[in-house]
């Protein structure tokens, strides 16, 4: 029972997929992010059809075309929930029918992203997320998948607390993802969703000094890099 977004940054190029559920480290499972395409295999997860949808959307095949080769292979396609984007924009989603009596299970496709969820109070969930998605236009991509999650969130989630969330997105060329960060068993009476909320908080100012800046320039240390970030409109300039 999981609720995510899955979504392409149109100014970058950047896919990523951001999500909750009420049971333990759904990032090892669920999550399929490479540079060229984002996938989450959900509700009754198989990392294998994750992978293999990946490996399908790197060969730029149409995400409807990736679902109908999962439907053929997959004799437990009922049971997925799955969500793709690829780096250009295309998105697909697909959630079995099988519910389970009194939960509720749906998809909603908008311009580069999809969001799903399955075990969640309703469709008010979905709602929320994508309307947050979409009014955060101007912010940072990873901002936009986490307030669209806190909506989501907001909105009732799943009813009970989440025990495990993640966010991880990519861009095309880079070898490791641009963020990867993942809460896989919050605290008791702590919701996982606000607790990656709390580290993104913290980690997002200084995502692309630990992403490559500081390999480099080891006498840089965090607070210098926030310093001059904070004291200069735009990227910072470090070549002064």
């Amino acid at each position: 029972m999981t609720f995510s977004i899955v979504a392409r940054d149109p100014d970058t190029g950047a896919v990523g997929v951001c999500q909750g559920t009420g049971s333990i480290a759904l990032a090892s499972r669920c999550p399929q992010v490479v540079g060229e395409v984002a996938v989450t295999s959900q509700w009754h997860s198989d990392w294998r059809i994750g992978m293999r949808a990946l490996d399908l959307g790197r060969t730029g095949l149409a995400p409807e075309l990736i679902l109908a080769a999962l439907a053929q292979t997959d004799p437990l396609f009922r049971y997925r929930q799955v969500g793709i984007v690829l780096d250009d924009g295309r998105v697909a989603a697909h959630t079995g029918d099988y519910v389970e009596p009194g939960l509720y299970a749906g998809h909603r496709l908008g311009d580069g992203y999809v969001v799903l969820g399955n075990g969640i109070i309703g469709p008010v969930v979905l709602d929320a997320m994508g309307r947050a998605f979409d009014d955060a236009g101007k912010a940072l991509f990873e901002e936009r998948l986490l307030r669209a999650l806190v909506a989501g969130l907001d909105a009732g989630g799943e009813g009970r607390r989440h025990v495990s969330s993640s966010i991880i997105t990519a861009i095309r060329g880079q070898r490791r993802p641009r963020l990867d960060l993942r809460v896989d068993s919050a605290p008791e009476g702590i919701d996982a969703i606000v607790e990656l909320r709390r580290i993104a908080t913290e980690y997002i100012p200084l995502m692309d000094y630990y992403g490559d800046y500081w390999l480099d320039n080891p006498e840089v240390t965090p607070d210098d890099w926030l310093a001059r970030s904070s004291s200069r409109p735009g990227p910072v300039d470090w070549s002064s």
